[in-house]
């Protein structure tokens, strides 16, 4: 070995430039790949290498420029319009947000919010279920102290002005400058009827119009006390939770900020912004699966598409000033499993993978054993959500590359592919009348309760594997799990909505599909 690397050394450049221009490999084209894979697949067409995506898309197994080339790709450049390839020219020093979320109501809540925000975690979410009267208290004592020392503390999805009220009550107790708050507040009603939660029966469109439209109001006079502040939520986690397909999911996150833009811009007894501004108010929040090229595609296409949808609202984009989008990533309930409940942890770094080369603005990542310890989740659990970040970002500096994905064909291809089935089902979604409409007819139930049975299909047909689960699976972990899984719904754990409905729940036995919506929701 000493010998060979003496002699490399000794080599000329111009030596070593003719060994790398000519390295000694035949010239291959695709149709010669082509042949070889027919002959391996041993009569099976080179179809079968093919795959389709729960939305129709269909994926290859080989990508080649002259077929998914980015020469003529939209794309543009990181920071700059349409916003595909990120918010930023640059990255930041720390990458993403790492946030955490804690239930106020349990009595060990400050001593978690300490050791999280003492240990690296850069935020504090409250978990819904609080009540902004009742647990006034508990919400002073869970998150006073972190609040007090400047850490950013956010609403889950589907807060009401009420809990958004009481929180900056406690911001304010504790002296901090509500101009310089950096907070999101929630305030999402599509995601409260949706989950079930509260505001609005999904099915009464009137009464949710008029919730986005108190919402919105209230926002406008957030913004003017905390301008640094994100008031306004665009959820699509609770429809992927429910089984709603990626580009559905991304659909509903499009058609809810489309309705945040009309309360906040066109209704009579709104604030009347026009659509630059209130886009400025809006955080968006999506799911993140074990897939992480899949992941980071969502990410992307959910940018450009928003971007589309500010371009038609008179918002210029041309010289990359649209305003970027907000956006945050929660690891996917739907994916967790109670058998061999430890896979979680490998589903979680995937998807947290992903969502950083999607260049995401925060991640959230639910405890591995959030299905069996529910809202009351074990520290193991909760210190390992944290540290599956904190080793991306830290050690594995995942978020120091702008856009990993760009000139990946692959990447590309499914990006573009994405946002159109995205924006065709948005576009449907808007002609039957907006998100509201929609919900409260019960069209887009039923499409989601389609595209779950679809995926129940796969599973079943061995065509998506559940590792520790469907296949692979430790017999005496699927005994253990199945005895450890809570029995018992948590206190105000939601009978009305969508719900969650997880991939492993029909093949575990003593499951609770519940247990886990109230811990660590959007």
């Amino acid at each position: 070995m000493t010998a060979t690397l003496r002699t490399v050394a000794e080599t000329s450049p111009s030596q070593h430039d003719t060994a790398l221009s000519d390295p000694g490999f035949a010239d291959v084209s695709e149709s010669d790949w082509e042949a070889a894979a027919e002959g391996a697949l041993r009569g099976e067409p080179l179809s079968s290498l093919h795959s389709t995506l729960l939305d129709g898309i269909e994926t290859a197994p080989l990508y080649t420029a002259h077929r998914h080339g980015t020469e003529a790709d939209p794309s543009g450049l990181p920071g700059s319009a349409p916003f595909t390839r990120g918010a930023a020219a640059a990255s930041g020093a720390l990458g993403w947000e790492v946030r955490q979320i804690h239930d106020v109501r349990l009595a060990g809540t400050p001593d978690a919010v300490a050791v999280d925000t003492t240990s690296g975690v850069d935020a504090v979410t409250v978990a819904r279920g609080w009540d902004a009267d009742g647990d006034a208290v508990a919400l002073a004592a869970g998150i006073g102290d972190a609040a007090g020392a400047g850490v950013p503390i956010h609403l889950q999805s589907g807060a009401s002005p009420v809990h958004a009220a009481a929180l900056l009550d406690v911001f304010d107790r504790h002296g901090v400058e509500l101009a310089d708050l950096r907070s999101w507040l929630g305030l999402d009603p599509i995601a409260a009827a949706a989950s079930g939660w509260h505001w609005a029966n999904p099915g009464d469109c009137a009464t949710l119009d008029s919730s986005m439209c108190s919402a919105a109001r209230s926002a406008a006079e957030i913004a003017q006390r905390s301008p640094g502040a994100v008031p306004l939520e665009a959820d699509g986690s609770v429809f992927t939770d429910a089984g709603a397909s990626d580009a559905t999911e991304l659909a509903a996150m499009l058609a809810t900020g489309v309705a945040w833009l009309r309360a906040l811009c066109d209704d009579a007894d709104g604030p009347g912004f026009n659509a630059d501004a209130a886009a400025r108010l809006l955080g968006f929040t999506l799911s993140a699966g074990p897939d992480a090229f899949l992941v980071t595609a969502k990410c992307r296409a959910l940018r450009m598409c928003w971007t589309q949808v500010l371009g038609t609202c008179g918002v210029d984009g041309a010289s990359g000033e649209a305003p970027p989008m907000w956006l945050h990533a929660v690891t996917a309930t739907a994916m967790l499993s109670a058998v061999d409940p430890w896979v979680n942890m490998l589903r979680a770094t995937t998807a947290t993978f992903g969502a950083a080369n999607g260049g995401v603005d925060a991640i959230t990542v639910r405890p591995f054993d959030a299905v069996s310890a529910g809202q009351a989740s074990s520290s193991l659990g909760w210190r390992v959500a944290a540290n599956t970040q904190l080793i991306l970002r830290h050690e594995s500096r995942i978020g120091s590359v702008i856009d990993p994905a760009g000139g990946s064909w692959y990447l590309e291809d499914l990006t573009r592919k994405l946002a159109h089935a995205a924006w065709d089902r948005f576009g449907e979604i808007e002609a039957a009348g907006g998100i509201c409409a929609a919900m409260a007819s019960g069209d887009l139930e039923a499409s989601i309760a389609a595209e779950r049975a679809l995926r129940d299909e796969q599973i079943a047909a061995g065509q998506h594997v559940l590792v520790g689960v469907t296949d692979f699976v430790d017999s005496q972990a699927a005994q253990d799990s199945g005895a450890s899984v809570s029995a018992g719904e948590p206190a105000g754990t939601p009978t009305v909505g969508l719900g969650v409905h997880r991939w492993a729940a029909p093949y575990e036995t003593g499951t609770n599909d519940e247990a886990v919506t109230g811990d660590a929701g959007s």
